[in-house]
């Protein structure tokens, strides 16, 4: 639990999905008081006809992407809860592999554990991977 979490906030993902969702209320607001102002230049009440646009065609995609519980988990996501999510991953102990730390690969992030991969801080079940 402990380990999913730590993920997620060194990656930024609570606070990118907070700056989405704000964006998203930006955006669509101006767009509705854009239109409700009157605007009598044209090119403007286009601007904000096609704010509002955006906005409403852009909220599916951003509800799912609110939702979504663990972004560190992409492949599971759909498919677990969230509880056990943190489950799988409460009891593995990742160890850094450290052959990759030379060359184009010495910024990525790769981590082991019995299960599991971790790259770059996402994590992913070996069962998946084809080696």
């Amino acid at each position: 639990m402990k380990q999913l979490r730590k993920t997620e906030w060194q990656k930024g993902f609570p606070i990118k999905k907070n700056l989405a969702l704000c964006a998203w209320g930006l955006m669509a607001l101006a767009g509705f008081l854009g239109i409700l102002s009157h605007p009598k230049n044209i090119p403007s009440l286009i601007a904000c006809v096609l704010a509002l646009a955006i906005a409403v065609l852009s909220l599916p995609h951003l509800f799912r992407y609110y939702r979504t519980t663990y972004q560190s988990m992409p492949a599971l996501n759909r498919l677990l809860t969230k509880k056990e999510q943190e489950e799988l991953i409460e009891h593995e102990n990742f160890e850094t592999i450290t052959e990759f730390t030379t060359g184009s690969m010495r910024w990525t992030d790769f981590a082991e554990s019995m299960h599991w991969l971790r790259i770059n801080g996402r994590y992913i079940p070996k069962e998946l991977v084809i080696l």
